[in-house]
C-alpha cells in the first residue's frame, strides 16, 4: 500500500548537509509514496541542484511569525490541556535547560505544522535525525496520533549527555532505525531491553542503475577524488601524506581533488604548499552533488579515497563511497566506523586509520594495473547492488512504517 510519509530533516533541502537523503527520498517517491519534507531549520540556499526537485514537497516555515503566534495563542486558550501536555513532554525529553529551551523554540512551529497536516491524512512521520529534529517529529506524532520513527546514523550521541532524550524518543517511536550493524549494536545496548526490540538496521542506499562511459584512450593523469567536508575527522592530512609518499616514490602522474569546505581549508592548503604538492593536490571547494556524479558517469575519476579517523563523531557508512562504487570506480577507505560493512577488502581496499603508507601503496597498485582497477571496481559495484540498492532499502523501510 502506498503511504503518505512526513520526513523531518535538520535543514534539508537547504545547506550542504543531509545530501545522503536525496537517494532515499527519490526512492520513496518512485515507489509510489507521497512525501512531505519539513526542515527543522528552514530557509537558506539550496546548494545541491539534485535537491531542487523537492521544493514542491516542502513545508518550510520559520520558527516564529505572526501566523504561528496567533495559532499558538488559540491553542493555549482553546486547547490548554494539549498545550500543557506538550510542555510536560518537553520536560521529559530535555537533558538540560538548554534542551528545554530548544524544545520551546520548536513547539509553536510544530503545533502550527500539525494543523496544516491534519487534512493530509498522514500515515507515518520519520525524522532523519535525533535530538531536536526528532522532538519536532514527536510533537507532530503526538498531535496527529500517527506513529513516528527516527534514524540514528552513528553512536555520537549515545552518552550520558543525551541519554534522557534518546530513551524518550525510543519509548515513543515505533521504529528506531540505524544504518549500520555497529550502530545497531551500540544503540541496542544503550537503550536496553525491551526498547532494543524496536531497533532495526536498514542501510542507506544509492541508485544502482547508473553506468560510466567506456574510454578507449589511456589516462594521461590518474584522477583521485575525496568528497568530504574539510574537518579533522575526515583525515585529509593522511591523504596528503600519502600524496607526498607517492611523489617521493617517483609517482607524479596523479591529480587528487579534495571537494568540500570546512575549517581546515587553509591549513590543508598550507600543508600541500609546504610539501611541494601544488601540482598534485587541489582544493576546489564544494562541488554540486549532480556535477560530481556527472564526473563519475563521464569516467573522469579513477579512484575515490576516504581517510576518516575515529573521533567524538564516529563514521557511519559513507554514502560517498557507495556512489563511487555504484559506477564501478575503485575505492580506498580507512577502517573507521561502519565502513567495513561496505568496503571489505574485496569490494574495495581497506586500510588502517592514519595509515598514509598503506594508502599510498594502495593507490600505487591501482596506478600500476588497469586490470586490478577494473576487478576492484566491478567487485564494488556488485557489493552495492547486493546490499545498498536505494530502491530495496527504501522498500524495506516503508514496510516498517
Amino acid at each position: 500500500m502506498n503511504k503518505k510519509v512526513v520526513f523531518v530533516t535538520g535543514c534539508f533541502p537547504f545547506g550542504k548537509s543531509e545530501v545522503w537523503a536525496i537517494n532515499e527520498l527519490n526512492s520513496f517517491q518512485e515507489l509510489g509514496n507521497e512525501i512531505t519534507i519539513i526542515p527543522r531549520s528552514g530557509k537558506g540556499k539550496i546548494i545541491n541542484q539534485d535537491a531542487v526537485k523537492f521544493n514542491s514537497n516542502l513545508i518550510d516555515l520559520s520558527f516564529f511569525d505572526w501566523n504561528i503566534f496567533i495559532f499558538l495563542l488559540k491553542t493555549i486558550f482553546f486547547k490548554p490541556i494539549l498545550f500543557l501536555k506538550l510542555l510536560k513532554e518537553n520536560v521529559k525529553h530535555s537533558n538540560t535547560i538548554i534542551d528545554f529551551i530548544k524544545g520551546l523554540i520548536i513547539l509553536p512551529k510544530s503545533i502550527f505544522i500539525a494543523e496544516i497536516l491534519k487534512s493530509k491524512k498522514i500515515d507515518h512521520i520519520h525524522s532523519l535525525q535525533t535530538t531536536s529534529t526528532a522532538f519536532l517529529a514527536f510533537i507532530l506524532s503526538f498531535i496527529l496520533k500517527v506513529p513516528w520513527s527516527y534514524t540514528l546514523h552513528t553512536s555520537e550521541i549515545l552518552n550520558s549527555r543525551y541519554k534522557r532524550s534518546i530513551l524518550f524518543q525510543s519509548r515513543s517511536a515505533s521504529i528506531c532505525r540505524t544504518i549500520s550493524q555497529r550502530t545497531t549494536n551500540e544503540l541496542s545496548s544503550f537503550i536496553g531491553y525491551p526498547l532494543s526490540e524496536k531497533v532495526v538496521k536498514v542501510h542507506l542506499g544509492v541508485n544502482v542503475k547508473v553506468f560510466k562511459k567506456e574510454t578507449s584512450h589511456p589516462d594521461e593523469s590518474f584522477t583521485i577524488v575525496t568528497p568530504a567536508e574539510l574537518t579533522a575527522r575526515k583525515g585529509h592530512i593522511y591523504a596528503i601524506e600519502a600524496s607526498k609518499m607517492l611523489v617521493d616514490m617517483g609517482v607524479t602522474n596523479f591529480k587528487w581533488f579534495f571537494y568540500g569546505s570546512g575549517p581546515l581549508h587553509n591549513d590543508l592548503q598550507k600543508s600541500v604548499k609546504d610539501l611541494n604538492l601544488c601540482n598534485n593536490c587541489f582544493f576546489p571547494g564544494n562541488l554540486d552533488h549532480h556535477q560530481l556524479l556527472n564526473k563519475y558517469e563521464d569516467n573522469k575519476v579513477n579512484a575515490v579515497v576516504i581517510s576518516s579517523i575515529s573521533t567524538d563523531v564516529p563514521e557511519g557508512i559513507p554514502v560517498s563511497l557507495m556512489e563511487a562504487m555504484s559506477y564501478g570506480i575503485p575505492v580506498i577507505a580507512s577502517d573507521c566506523g561502519g565502513t567495513k560493512e561496505l568496503v571489505d577488502g574485496q569490494s574495495g581496499i581497506l586500510v588502517g586509520e592514519k595509515d598514509s603508507e598503506a594508502t599510498a601503496n594502495a593507490i600505487f597498485r591501482l596506478l600500476e594495473s588497469h586490470e586490478f582497477r577494473r576487478e576492484l571496481g566491478n567487485n564494488g559495484r556488485i557489493k552495492v547492488n547486493q546490499d545498498f540498492d536505494t530502491m530495496k532499502t527504501a522498500s524495506d523501510l516503508i514496510k516498517l512504517f
